[in-house]
């Protein structure tokens, strides 16, 4: 059976590897996005790991502010409503709090934060902006790029500095060397140094105050810009220092949660719900990224249906060539027959043929996909000039399923001819051929 199937496909070459190609072009392509999409998303998730950590972010900032017009119409909205439900006091950051979710499981550390706006000022500029006081021996739960280091037996040598991020040290024309990982050994946080520079900062509930109650504090570099929000738009001040400047109470504005279990980050954000009666601001990173996943995977499969269209094309290039095969080898299927053949034998010859055709196929075609991908993605960034770091990544599994998906699709495209061939009668076989 597989000497007459080489020997039929190496009769007809020409038809079967044109159909072979079709095959080839729907299952590289497959493979080709498929591959491309999981890079893109490993891409993501590795640059949201440096955004945003494996961090759940809660704020406690109230939503009516009280010096906004728009927030002072929505008080009155709320006090003139007769449907709305007061709501409860709201529950405080506390120690009390931070012990609760430091006892839930999946939870492995809290930053506490507290925030605020604050006047910055550098020589004859000054800058409004958010300013957020945490512990800097744990800075690194928030930013994963920085690393801080202060001078060793000096306790004011972190409660004296300022780190700025990019964005806002433009804005003051602050001329310090940039550190592409945000804060390196080499600039060392020193109460005074030669890279190092000095700027005031002070609440701005006391400007009007004269003279005006500021602190000076030293910036050794600016921190590169991360893609974070909360980062890029703020600056980060030891945690006893923001206390006294923003004259804040024990009760806290954020919480950075840090978390080492995936699977627990819902059952986490419930708890913390139900803690805070959901009256608090929760930003969660993972959900994040599960968006943007879901927004890849839908774009890559509707791409993808389109590859698929390539692979029905190929099953009937396998339909039309079986098929043409089944007519032109009539007599000889009446000879097999006529020599005892049976028709489970003239079936199974065909099917033969169908499923080396999905193989060879199927097999071109992953090298083509492996191929075909990095030769799409260089090609993309190149011509639009992205300096990103892509990569396809082959999914043994994913390939697999292609490869025997098309092979399926190759025996049932050569199903119906076989089995036509098969009832092919011996004594009409002949007849037409004597």
């Amino acid at each position: 059976m597989l000497f007459l199937t080489y020997s039929s496909l190496k009769e007809r070459r020409t038809r079967n590897v044109l159909t072979i190609l079709m095959i080839v072009m729907g299952c590289g392509l497959l493979v080709s996005l498929s591959s491309l999409s999981q890079g893109l998303i490993n891409f993501v998730e590795q640059n949201f790991k440096k955004i945003l950590p494996n961090q759940i972010v809660i704020s406690n900032t109230d939503k009516i502010q009280e010096s906004s017009i728009e927030g002072i119409r929505n008080k009155l909205e709320v006090l003139f409503d007769q449907n709305v439900t007061l709501v409860e006091k709201r529950v405080p950051i506390n120690n009390a709090a931070i012990t609760f979710l430091q006892n839930l499981q999946g939870v492995q550390y809290i930053n506490p934060a507290y925030q605020g706006v604050v006047m910055l000022n550098y020589e004859n500029k000054s800058q409004i902006t958010n300013v957020l006081a945490v512990n800097f021996d744990n800075i690194t739960d928030i930013i994963p790029t920085i690393n801080l280091e202060f001078e060793q037996n000096n306790s004011t040598s972190k409660i004296n500095h300022v780190i700025i991020p990019q964005k806002i040290g433009e804005k003051l024309s602050l001329n310090l060397p940039q550190s592409g990982n945000g804060i390196t050994k080499d600039s060392s946080f020193e109460s005074t140094g030669e890279n190092s520079d000095m700027v005031t900062i002070g609440n701005i509930r006391n400007i009007i105050d004269f003279p005006p109650r500021d602190d000076t504090l030293f910036v050794p570099t600016i921190l590169n810009f991360s893609g974070n929000p909360i980062v890029d738009n703020s600056i980060f001040i030891d945690l006893n220092k923001g206390k006294e400047i923003l004259q804040k109470n024990e009760d806290y504005d954020l919480l950075f949660i840090t978390y080492n279990d995936t699977n627990r980050v819902e059952d986490i954000v419930r708890e913390v719900q139900k803690y805070f009666s959901n009256q608090i601001t929760i930003l969660n990173s993972l959900e994040l990224v599960k968006s943007i996943t879901k927004f890849i995977v839908g774009i890559s499969t509707f791409i993808s249906s389109i590859a698929v269209f390539s692979l029905i094309v190929g099953s009937i290039g396998i339909v039309i060539t079986i098929y043409t095969s089944v007519v032109e080898r009539t007599k000889e299927i009446g000879i097999l027959k006529a020599l005892g053949g049976t028709n489970r034998i003239i079936l199974g010859m065909f099917l033969t043929e169908s499923i080396l055709l999905g193989i060879i196929g199927a097999f071109f075609g992953i090298i083509f996909g492996f191929i075909g991908a990095y030769l799409l993605l260089n090609g993309f960034l190149y011509f639009l000039n992205l300096p990103l770091n892509i990569y396809p990544v082959f999914n043994i599994v994913e390939i697999s399923k292609i490869g025997i998906a098309v092979i399926a699709l190759s025996i049932f495209s050569g199903l119906y001819p076989a089995y036509k061939g098969s009832k092919i009668s011996p004594v009409n076989a002949l007849s037409k051929f004597s």
